[in-house]
């Protein structure tokens, strides 16, 4: 019975994991940092200065991050209540086959999330999420200042859906109201672009507007 409840809650626990760090995902973050900062919010470590801004600058991305750092003390609390019962009803400790039981099925499950079916199966939740999104090659990927409702937003361009030719007046921010203050194409940074300059796959582009008229609902 223990051992069951053992891995039962491993396996809530990294269908969390896994679900926490879809929902980042599809505001436009990077998927190993998704799955870094849902790590660290479900656990309390290892959030730094720097990428915890990503987070806490992006209205979406905080209540995700809010509801994470929620079920992670929730979570810490009921394992503390579930021991202390076993605990004072006695518990036996598990014996050695039951332990690499249970280090068998969690590493199996952690090889399924990060590696082929499921990095599949992630890829297509996220195309459903944004299916039907306007623009869904542009995502917001952080805010880096934000004053009022105005703010400077990092914009990447994905590789998915991403129109032949495309150029930045193309993309309609203009008409949204924000600004394109600059490129940026790996080591090389574009300031001010014309609206005629043709856009690629993994640029990114530095925003200034109204932050309900940026990319990848960022409100």
């Amino acid at each position: 019975m223990a051992i069951t409840l053992m891995l039962a809650g491993v396996v809530l626990w990294l269908a969390i994991f896994w679900i926490g760090s879809i929902a980042l995902e599809a505001t436009g973050l990077e998927r190993t940092k998704a799955r870094f900062q849902v790590l660290s919010a479900i656990t309390g470590t290892g959030f730094t200065t720097s990428e915890s801004e990503a987070i806490v600058n992006h209205p979406r991305r905080r209540r995700i991050a809010t509801w994470l750092i929620f079920i992670g003390n929730t979570g810490v609390i009921g394992c503390i209540i579930v021991l202390l019962v076993f605990l004072r009803v006695g518990i036996k400790a598990p014996s050695p086959v039951q332990v690499i039981v249970i280090v068998a099925v969690v590493l199996a499950i952690v090889l399924f999330i990060t590696l082929g079916p499921m990095n599949k199966l992630t890829n297509t939740i996220i195309r459903l999420i944004r299916k039907g999104r306007a623009k869904s090659y542009l995502l917001a990927e952080e805010v880096l200042h934000r004053s009022g409702e105005y703010g400077v937003t990092r914009v990447a361009i994905g590789q998915k859906d991403l129109p032949s030719g495309l150029t930045a007046k193309d993309t309609g921010l203009g008409e949204r109201g924000v600004v394109v203050l600059a490129i940026e194409r790996g080591d090389t940074v574009l300031p001010f672009p014309m609206g005629e300059e043709t856009l690629s796959a993994g640029d990114y582009l530095l925003c200034y507007g109204k932050i309900s008229g940026m990319p990848g609902d960022t409100s």
